[in-house]
């Protein structure tokens, strides 16, 4: 993995196959980071189907423009994550969150290996071949998992989902495809973090370990590969009607069994 130099950032902390580079100030927050990354180690590998640990460098920036001169690329409005996924960094601007930075750090983590094993391609600003809540679903499995709150939060999540399937307010296809974290609606945006949750523990429930290993293996192998395409191959089911299914789903199953 690339190394950024960086003046002000004048520690390491090493940790598995994780790397935390950040100035002595923020030992609180690297330690944080390393103690959920440690956390979420067997339920990541578990769900990616992996023996290997994930590699990930994480670089905790003061402010925009340590951002800037980590990277050579000015701060966008409002970016607090920029990742790098050939070298599997992610640089975190500290100044920008309150708390919660290993929830964040387990969450990117799924991101950058999602990412590097599907080959994804970014076919449109903010959207990827892969649809929005396979991506992000993914992505939260360990970092929902190794919240202190974990059980309550997703038995929250799992409510929420009831009461909008009972008022048919559950995010359909077309939009979980797109960038959920694009959701003006701050309230409807938490909603499809919960449904790309559940909505992937689905998909582990049905197909165990396998579906990411032969998704990944499609996506990664061919890259004009359409996303619906090879999910169609692998479960029988188009975006619509795995919707339909998890509907259902939720209509019918309780927290505890949709949270194991």
């Amino acid at each position: 993995m690339t190394a950024y130099s960086i003046d002000s950032l004048n520690q390491k902390f090493e940790l598995r196959s994780y790397t935390v580079i950040f100035d002595i100030a923020d030992s609180l927050a690297a330690e944080e980071l390393l103690d959920s990354l440690d956390r979420a180690t067997a339920n990541f590998k578990q769900v990616f189907n992996i023996q290997e640990e994930p590699q990930a460098s994480f670089y905790l920036l003061k402010n925009e423009t340590e951002l800037e001169k980590a990277t050579g690329l000015a701060a966008k409005v409002g970016e607090n994550i920029r990742k790098v996924y050939e070298n599997n960094t992610v640089f975190l601007v500290l100044d920008k969150f309150e708390e919660g930075f290993g929830e964040v750090a387990v969450r990117e983590l799924g991101h950058l290996y999602f990412n590097n094993k599907v080959n994804e391609k970014e076919i449109r600003v903010r959207q990827w071949r892969s649809p929005s809540w396979l991506r992000e679903g993914f992505a939260l499995q360990s970092a929902y998992k190794i919240r202190k709150d974990s059980r309550e939060w997703l038995q929250k999540g799992w409510a929420k989902l009831q009461e909008a399937q009972k008022a048919n307010q559950l995010i359909k296809p077309g939009i979980m495809i797109k960038d959920i974290n694009l959701i003006p609606d701050a309230a409807r945006r938490q909603l499809a973090l919960f449904q790309s949750f559940y909505m992937v523990r689905l998909l582990l429930g049905i197909y165990c370990d396998s579906f990411f290993s032969k998704y990944s293996t499609l996506m990664g192998a061919l890259e004009d590969m359409e996303a619906e395409n090879c999910f169609r191959q692998i479960t029988s089911f188009d975006f619509e009607k795995f919707f339909s299914l998890f509907d259902d789903w939720v209509k019918k199953t309780n927290a505890w069994t949709a949270m194991e």
